[in-house]
């Protein structure tokens, strides 16, 4: 299902792309729908808010993994999307200091942007630009059209995390019914 997708005039049945949006207003015969939000792209079931990790590496692969079991991947190509997170990994650290990394990949084998989201409470060796282990990771996975899309998502997820404020709390939450009603209280900064 997705924008226009018959399902009465101007409105998308629960459990679409956008989690059953409504539209804010028609544009002729297709409905304009409000920009999507990091609690938009966010998959419940991969909010890992007590993540026990040997390595940066190891934080990725639960990180994709609970993505595959909330089928927000294919559990068949759960192995190919590790590869891709950790081969863009590789080229540079998403560690981008203040006890946050971002690790991201571009997938074929994604339709949606996905978001999965884990916190270590002792932190984890990242390769961060200041050196500070991570302590909140926000591991997102994008098609590999729909550039502008991931480039908004990446932009908000900075956004996020260089605000002192918001990061302290979302580093504090400690379930994930609080990770996603902080997503959802700050979820007013579109991607």
């Amino acid at each position: 299902m997705g924008r226009g997708s018959g399902e009465g005039p101007g409105l998308r049945a629960p459990g679409g792309p956008r989690g059953g949006a409504v539209p804010i207003e028609r544009a002729g015969a297709l409905p304009v729908y409000p920009p999507m939000t990091l609690r938009d792209y966010c998959i419940a079931d991969a909010v890992l808010p007590q993540l026990d990790v040997a390595d940066k590496e190891d934080a990725i692969r639960q990180l994709v993994a609970a993505l595959a079991a909330a089928k927000a991947i294919p559990k068949s190509k759960a192995d190919s999307v590790l590869k891709e997170v950790v081969e863009r990994e590789r080229q540079a650290s998403t560690g981008i200091g203040r006890g946050v990394g971002i690790p991201h990949a571009r997938s074929a084998h994604v339709k949606q942007i996905v978001l999965a989201i884990g916190r270590v409470p002792r932190g984890v060796e990242f390769g961060s630009v200041d050196g500070e282990r991570v302590r909140l990771i926000l591991l997102l996975v994008s098609p590999k059209e729909g550039n502008a899309e991931h480039l908004a998502a990446m932009k908000s997820i900075v956004t996020l995390a260089r605000d002192a404020y918001q990061r302290q709390r979302l580093i504090s939450c400690a379930t994930t019914e609080s990770f996603l009603d902080l997503l959802a209280e700050i979820g007013g900064t579109p991607a």
